[in-house]
């Protein structure tokens, strides 16, 4: 066989494996960014965060998503159906109206919470995970009259 023709294959066979691996990297590339994270384990809140060694136990499912912390756990329904929840105090009634859907790769949870003072604050959280497998959540709060509290939250899973 000609020595410059079996070259000319020995190329092809190269540019046809090299376009193989590309195709199907790309493939599972895309099948991953469609794909909803799962945020169920346990989580150690990070510094500089005031409650950073705090940990918060998630489940989740198709369905919901409950958080255990310092021995409270709500529970949202992932369909964006509002949630009230009242709370009696020696001062009156605190009523919580949560609502939380996937949007696209994270969840969106708001809560809007009304105090026995007539005081009302609305509070957003976006979760999501990084690059580095950490649980992000970007938390801002509001309140008619204050400018807006912000932070991110970051948790790292517990091994």
């Amino acid at each position: 066989m000609n020595l410059p023709i079996l070259e000319k294959m020995v190329r092809r066979v190269r540019l046809l494996i090299v376009a193989i691996v590309l195709a199907h990297a790309a493939t599972v590339i895309a099948i991953q960014a469609g794909q909803k994270p799962s945020f169920s384990g346990t989580w150690i809140i990070q510094p500089p965060n005031k409650a950073a060694g705090v940990e918060q136990i998630v489940k989740q499912n198709d369905k919901t998503l409950s958080i255990t912390s310092v021995g409270r756990t709500r529970t949202y329904q992932l369909n964006g159906v509002e949630h009230r929840e009242a709370t009696s105090t020696r001062v009156g009634e605190i009523v919580m109206v949560s609502k939380a859907a996937w949007e696209g790769r994270t969840i969106t949870i708001t809560t809007a919470t009304s105090y026995p003072n007539d005081m009302k604050t609305t509070e957003k959280e976006i979760w999501s995970i990084d690059n580095q497998g950490q649980l992000v959540i970007d938390f801002v709060e509001t309140a008619p009259g204050q400018a807006p509290r912000t932070m991110k939250i970051t948790h790292k899973k517990k091994s």
